[in-house]
């Protein structure tokens, strides 16, 4: 019982510090820190990852907080870690496909659906009867491929939809002095 009140705890934990970490970038005056875990522009990527930190923080807090086997603790978890990654940006796919113009909403949709399950599905597989401890080195090596591009994809993001600034268009690190005139007129122009 007490794991499941820390989740609820952990749902309001992620969402507020998501909101902060959205802002950590023009907070910290565009520095290292807000480069490394804050969001540089308006992709998919860069809220996603926005969501997965906190949430991981909050892992870690509920593992120095309850008794509980720990290589079942840690691989439900990093599970459902990955689980709230794709539900967010699969979730975020859909919403702009059906509605450009609803994209911040739709964001905040996605972000709320997708932290819910992810604690839902963290708390399932703690109880639940499937041996999860032989899992436990695979989900630590992905759990390091998670980190490598937590922050590998922010300066050298791939061309794919979900790391494109919605705004601007570009990708990664927006510059500081860019012509947000020009590119209004650009969109003009290309339709």
């Amino acid at each position: 019982m007490k794991l499941f009140r820390l989740e609820i705890f952990g749902i309001f934990f992620t969402i507020s510090a998501s909101v902060f970490f959205q802002n950590l970038y023009f907070l910290s005056d565009r520095s290292l820190i807000g480069v490394m875990f804050g969001s540089v522009n308006d992709s998919i990527w860069e809220t996603a990852k926005t969501l997965l930190l906190p949430f991981l923080i909050w892992g870690a807090i509920e593992a120095l907080s309850i008794d509980m086997p720990f290589h079942r603790f840690v691989v439900s978890k990093i599970i459902s870690l990955y689980w709230l990654a794709g539900t967010y940006i699969l979730l975020c796919l859909v919403f702009n496909y059906l509605s450009a113009s609803a994209e911040y909403m739709a964001g905040f949709i996605s972000g709320v659906a997708s932290v819910c399950t992810a604690a839902f599905l963290s708390y399932r597989l703690t109880y639940s009867d499937i041996k999860l401890e032989g899992l436990f080195i695979p989900c630590c090596f992905m759990l390091l491929l998670l980190c490598s591009f937590f922050f590998s994809f922010t300066p050298f993001p791939p061309k794919l939809y979900i790391f494109m600034d919605r705004s601007t268009g570009l990708y990664g690190i927006i510059p500081e002095y860019i012509d947000t005139g020009a590119i209004a007129l650009d969109s003009i122009y290309y339709l």
